[in-house]
């Protein structure tokens, strides 16, 4: 399905856990009713002028294989989070058949998906790389279109520490980054607990960027969030980060607003610079409206972000609306190879 015609800015949103709401039961292809308590399906993305968005296949490390479609029950587990996140590319490949979109596997993949004239583009973006049982994998995953590797969630993995478990690479881990760097995989680093994150700074030459992130210093001094000197260190690899809309990231015992949203967002660029920034949602990542900004509710609501940018000085420190949209996102996906 086309986007219709131009009628405000296009976005690229670096992180959508589209199939895991689908293999959870939600309808991804139907509209969203207004006193709905979810914001996020394709048609709510394709109303708001998103043409591109990184979709997630993300498992969940001790979770019940019985009774939940992500879970698998540890790091030993090879098989139960291999068809956990085997599920879920292919519902992704399913709504690709169905023309509700389209899987970016190459740079003119993007182009079309970005200038409207294909279904929205997914760039498949794994979340915690547990389903994959071994390095020697990642190539046949490569070729079902995955392009962007997490290699933790935050309960980590045999791969990796996470942010609520302590550790950096495991040796497999330190195999799988060099797995990945062959088939020029970018790596995401938004659950790394600090210890991998350094790790992988250290074995891995490649860009990487954090795909929904926020920055300590606003928000509290806890591995899910982004130090200064992290971030730093993104900008020194000519990475990229991502807002992330859920309330508990913005604004600590009470609800967040726009306003918290344009402070995180001018002070990450003022460490990694302007044309470095961009929305990764997390949108509906096992949140509801409730925990969103009360003025972003929707995709529709993005081009808040912009207002408030323009407000905030934005524009005369180097920035553009643009950028801040999708093209900062998609110099970062030309320049890493990864496309």
């Amino acid at each position: 399905m086309k986007f219709p015609a131009d009628t405000g800015p296009c976005w690229a949103d670096a992180h959508l856990d589209l199939a895991y709401l689908a293999v959870n039961g939600r309808d991804m292809r139907a509209s969203v009713p207004a006193d709905a308590a979810h914001a996020l399906t394709l048609p709510a993305l394709r109303d708001g002028g998103v043409r591109v968005a990184f979709g997630t296949i993300f498992t969940e490390l001790g979770g019940d294989p019985a009774t939940e479609a992500v879970g698998y029950r540890d790091s030993d587990d090879l098989e139960g989070a291999h068809r956990a996140g085997l599920r879920q590319l292919e519902w992704y490949e399913e709504m690709e058949r169905a023309g509700e979109i389209a899987i970016v596997r190459s740079k003119a993949d993007y182009a079309r998906a970005l200038a409207g004239e294909s279904a929205l583009g997914i760039v498949l973006l794994m979340e915690c790389a547990d389903p994959i049982r071994s390095p020697d994998e990642v190539q046949w995953w490569h070729e079902r279109g995955l392009r962007v590797v997490g290699l933790s969630w935050g309960h980590g993995s045999r791969y990796a520490g996470g942010n609520a478990r302590a550790g950096g690479l495991t040796p497999i881990g330190r195999r799988m980054v060099e797995a990945l760097d062959a088939q020029r995989i970018l790596h995401d680093a938004s659950h790394l607990s600090r210890a991998a994150f350094d790790d992988l700074f250290a074995l891995s030459p490649r860009m990487v960027i954090a795909s929904h992130s926020n920055a300590a210093a606003l928000i509290g001094d806890n591995e899910r969030h982004l130090t200064d000197g992290q971030i730093a260190a993104l900008r020194d690899r000519d990475g990229w980060i991502g807002l992330n809309l859920y309330g508990r990231f913005l604004a600590n015992q009470r609800r967040a607003t726009l306003d918290d949203c344009v402070a995180q967002v001018m002070h990450v660029a003022e460490i990694v610079g302007f044309a470095r920034v961009g929305l990764g949602s997390d949108l509906d990542g096992g949140f509801d409206r409730m925990q969103l900004p009360i003025e972003i509710q929707s995709p529709s609501d993005y081009e808040l972000l912009l207002s408030g940018l323009e407000r905030a000085g934005f524009l005369q420190a180097g920035g553009t609306r643009d950028g801040y949209a999708h093209a900062n996102l998609s110099r970062v996906l030309r320049a890493s190879g990864c496309l």
